[in-house]
């Protein structure tokens, strides 16, 4: 199906069929429903199957349903509004596939171009690379980052450190706080009597 939904707009809708009957509101949303499962068009001589209507109302149905569509030969009618947003809903359909399409070659382009450069390195990394070879040849290589740029570099130094090691001074014990030792002792006191009042009822 290539148009799974069709917009509908409440309020042009109402305000458009408040003259109509149940039945020709029901007869008129089959016609809607035909017209744009098959590009805005009707076969007149087929509307009054699909708009689900007996002989004896269709007569008076199809005077009030006319006015909505427009005759366009060859015994077919046409919406125009269904054929309006048909053509919207095409136009987003073309511009997601056209997004689509080119997000996938940009994909592509960048796999692609990954692919590249995996196989052939960049001359910049070769020239590292050569050097990097060079230096080892003449045996005076020295990883960058590992150790000072210094022509006698020691490790450990050679000179032993003037630093003396002071120990860690003791933490002070906080003064004791009277009032607080006072209610501590109460409140043992107070524990003590009635674990022995439970002891001896």
């Amino acid at each position: 199906m290539k148009n799974p939904w069709m917009p509908m707009f409440f309020g042009d809708f109402l305000a458009n069929t408040m003259h109509l009957s149940a039945s020709e509101v029901g007869a008129y949303v089959l016609l809607l429903g035909h017209a744009w499962e098959h590009n805005a068009e009707v076969p007149w001589d087929r509307a009054q199957r699909i708009a689900r209507i007996d002989n004896r109302n269709w007569k008076k149905v199809k005077e009030k349903l006319r006015p909505f569509f427009e005759d366009i030969g060859a015994g077919t009618i046409h919406h125009a509004r269904v054929a309006r947003e048909l053509a919207h809903a095409a136009e987003i359909s073309s511009k997601r596939k056209a997004a689509a399409e080119q997000m996938h070659r940009s994909r592509r382009a960048s796999a692609s171009k990954k692919d590249a450069n995996a196989s052939h390195p960049q001359p910049q990394s070769l020239k590292k690379a050569y050097a990097r070879e060079a230096k080892q040849a003449n045996g005076n290589y020295r990883p960058s980052g590992m150790s000072p740029e210094q022509a006698d570099y020691r490790s450990p130094p050679q000179t032993k450190s003037d630093n003396v090691l002071e120990p860690i001074p003791d933490r002070p014990q906080p003064k004791a706080n009277p009032k607080l030792e006072a209610l501590k002792q109460k409140a043992r006191s107070k524990r003590k009597a009635q674990s022995e009042t439970g002891r001896h009822p």
